[in-house]
């Protein structure tokens, strides 16, 4: 993960926040779904932030289509911010 883009995380019960900060790439999509496959047996909702996001050059794809096989799981992903009908 480059240092334009950081994940920061707050853990709240079921509740996992995640608020995206800075330029997702393709690097920065591997290490949220990677994140994502960490927690989405541990927590019922997931709840990602993308008002941060500065610049998205094509990994919303690569991040789209690694969702699908996750949201097979008894979680529930929200997506808040301008930037979250990019994400879902």
């Amino acid at each position: 993960m480059r240092a334009e883009f950081k994940i920061l995380t707050h853990l709240n019960e079921n509740c996992l926040h995640l608020k995206l900060v800075g330029n997702f790439d393709c690097v920065s999509a591997r290490h949220l779904i990677g994140l994502l496959r960490r927690y989405v047996q541990k927590v019922s909702t997931v709840i990602i932030h993308t008002s941060s996001v500065t610049r998205i050059p094509f990994a919303q794809d690569e991040f789209r289509n690694a969702l699908l096989s996750l949201q097979k799981q008894p979680v529930r992903f929200i997506f808040t911010g301008e930037h979250a009908s990019l994400f879902c």
